[in-house]
């Protein structure tokens, strides 16, 4: 009698194999979400850390774009010599603050730019994450949204809530406005309302500013807190369903809560 399989039986094998195909796939595809997801947070702590080493250097967190009402060179990122440029990430700010390498880490969940849209990719070199530029890195709850408030970071020791304040997030924006196809890398963790200061001195929060916050880890973005903490949160707020399907809105309720320093 000959050895060997009939063709029931090696159908049989070769449909077993499928299956334990379809039972592996979805488990290792999981492990890599998970090995993104914390690899990406601890570049958020990475980015806290350097932040407050930058702080108790010079008694105010980083400005988040110090100069954007007039020359515009500088994030908190990096920095450039033309506004036709991209930001050199390991010349920015909190570039001494990184370690030996002087650059961010990239968020591996989130490809830089798109090679075919050079022209939207400028800043890439935030590596996928964006900066509260309400609450922490301007002064707009103190003196409104203004080239003053921009020049520095809050001070220090005023973040009265750092344990519900955002610092840095998982960021993209969709392009073009109006009928978005693609993200880019933006390096501001937008609050869901503007900031400004009235004519009596009073500041107030308005409109409905457009969303960044990225949540590109099966369905979770990356938020790093005042106080070091990084939690992964999932979408509460929407903008519109062109955002909403490129998974970018807001951790909150429509308000700027999580943003606010006070």
């Amino acid at each position: 009698m000959k050895n060997g399989f009939t063709l029931i039986e090696l159908a049989a094998v070769v449909g077993v194999i499928g299956l334990l195909t379809l039972l592996v796939i979805p488990g290792v595809q999981r492990l890599r979400e998970l090995g993104a997801l914390g690899q990406c947070a601890n570049n958020l702590r990475m980015l806290v850390a350097a932040n407050t080493l930058y702080a108790a250097d010079h008694g105010h967190y980083v400005a988040a774009a110090e100069d954007i009402h007039g020359a515009n060179l500088t994030r908190w990122h990096g920095r450039r010599t033309s506004t036709s440029e991209s930001f050199d990430g390991a010349n920015g700010p909190l570039s001494p603050y990184y370690g030996h390498s002087r650059t961010i880490r990239g968020c591996a969940a989130f490809r830089v730019g798109d090679p075919s849209r050079a022209a939207n990719t400028f800043e890439a070199a935030c590596g996928g994450y964006g900066y509260n530029d309400r609450g922490v890195g301007t002064r707009a709850y103190l003196h409104g949204y203004s080239a003053q408030a921009m020049k520095k970071g809050m001070p220090a020791g005023q973040l009265s809530k750092a344990t519900a304040t955002i610092m840095f997030a998982d960021t993209a924006f969709p392009q073009p406005y109006g009928n978005p196809e693609y993200l880019i890398e933006y390096s501001f963790a937008e609050a869901y309302h503007f900031v400004s200061r009235d004519a009596d001195g009073r500041i107030r929060e308005f409109g409905r500013a457009m969303p960044s916050i990225h949540f590109r880890h099966a369905g979770r973005a990356n938020v790093a807190w005042s106080d070091g903490r990084v939690t992964a949160e999932e979408m509460r707020t929407e903008y519109s369903r062109a955002f909403t399907e490129m998974n970018v809105g807001w951790p909150g309720d429509a308000n700027n809560d999580l943003f606010s320093p006070f």
